[in-house]
């Protein structure tokens, strides 16, 4: 795959079909999120009392709605959408604000993790998230890093091409491009920080991406996880994203 001369994006051509994920393999993952979306929200929203109360949060792709219970933690007044109905149903059965479309208010945060990379029209949805912000609200999006260093040592292994429902692969020259082309002005890219996955989420998820070597890292795996030994990573070399209106 070449990157575009012009933006550095790389996607699959032609694009496949619409895929329907499910979100049941990260279950497990919960208390690794809680853990990372806290720290994350820390670094958007002001940590000075009550400075949340007026604040409105979106969260694009909200999958199990671990940002939202955390976002509503503080005080802000949080908001989700995803396409998954399975994910939609489980949110709402945890009493959050979840719909299938999306909204018509504006927010002081938008929020898309993971989500850029499955989009079809990422330009298109990156104008809405600009139209849904308020003046001086903050989007924050991550996605693996495609000139990053494992993707490069891995190639065509690399974790970011194992999953089918990937179709456009992103750097900060390519991200860049997007958010400006979107209407953003201030726009700030990094890696992300690590998320603290016990030791051996190495393993199983190996297993996931290399199912011949399942019934080798499986057990291992299983032995590993009952030291409890954290091991704080960044699992698939995501970049963040901070864009202000």
């Amino acid at each position: 795959m070449k990157p575009c001369v012009v933006c550095g994006l790389v996607q699959i051509v032609p694009m496949r079909a619409v895929m329907h994920e499910y979100f049941a393999p990260y279950i497990d993952q919960i208390p690794v999120h809680r853990a990372y979306f806290k720290k994350m929200l820390q670094s958007v929203i002001p940590a000075k009392a009550g400075i949340q109360n007026d604040k409105s949060l979106l969260d694009v792709g909200c999958a199990m709605g671990v940002l939202l219970e955390e976002a509503k933690r503080i005080g802000l007044r949080a908001q989700g959408i995803d396409i998954s109905k399975e994910a939609v149903a489980y949110c709402r059965k945890k009493d959050l604000n979840v719909s299938r479309t999306w909204p018509k208010t504006q927010f002081d945060v938008i929020c898309a993790f993971e989500v850029i990379e499955h989009e079809r029209d990422p330009l298109g949805m990156m104008r809405r998230v600009h139209t849904l912000l308020k003046k001086g609200g903050v989007a924050v999006l991550t996605t693996p890093n495609h000139s990053g260093i494992w993707r490069k040592i891995m190639g065509k292994w690399w974790v970011g091409y194992r999953h089918p429902e990937h179709v456009t692969f992103w750097d900060n020259r390519s991200l860049l491009f997007l958010m400006k082309k979107a209407g953003f002005t201030n726009v700030s890219i990094r890696r992300d920080c690590p998320r603290p996955f016990p030791l051996s989420f190495a393993c199983t998820r190996a297993a996931d991406y290399f199912p011949r070597m399942a019934w080798f890292l499986k057990p291992i795996g299983k032995f590993i996880d009952r030291f409890g030994i954290i091991n704080p990573i960044n699992p698939w070399d995501d970049l963040i994203v901070y864009a202000v209106k």
